[in-house]
């Protein structure tokens, strides 16, 4: 298993469309399954303040990092969302693009990231957590969730990186 780094550029929009559609299919619930087209990605990818790596397996993109930098007087800190083929989780991918974008945005000024994960997203909070990322808030019953026939909350998480 050969795994790599990298910024995304407009090279990668058919590999990152494939993973939204693999993330839609399964329902997955993040973020990325909001992208409905080829424009939408440009548009992330031509935003100065947005901030896109991926992991690659084999030169498959089987995971997708995304911050996106605050405005005026919060350019210190973005926000951060980050999803991963079902076949790479609970394997180490996740964490390992994790550092690696944390490093990137360290190189770009970057030096507090925040995060909102839903509660049912174990997997997702502990690795920010082994991370070094510090739970700091709760959005309690931020949506309903029909599967679990229950109220979702949001967990917000920060790291304040080097600087």
């Amino acid at each position: 298993m050969d795994l790599t780094f990298s910024k995304i550029t407009t090279d990668h929009m058919g590999p990152i469309m494939d993973l939204v559609a693999e993330l839609k299919e399964e329902q997955a619930g993040v973020s990325f399954i909001r992208v409905n087209s080829q424009e939408d990605l440009i548009e992330w990818l031509e935003d100065p303040k947005v901030y896109v790596y991926g992991s690659f397996i084999d030169n498959k993109l089987v995971g997708i990092f995304k911050a996106t930098q605050g405005e005026k007087g919060k350019e210190h800190s973005c926000h951060i969302a980050s999803a991963l083929t079902k076949a790479c989780r609970g394997k180490g991918v996740g964490k390992k693009l994790l550092n690696y974008s944390l490093e990137q945005l360290q190189l770009e000024g970057i030096w507090m990231v925040r995060a909102y994960v839903y509660s049912n997203n174990t997997s997702s909070f502990t690795t920010l957590l082994s991370a070094g990322f510090q739970w700091s808030g709760t959005v309690h019953k931020h949506h309903w969730d029909d599967k679990l026939g229950k109220y979702i909350d949001d967990l917000i998480f920060h790291k304040e990186l080097p600087h």
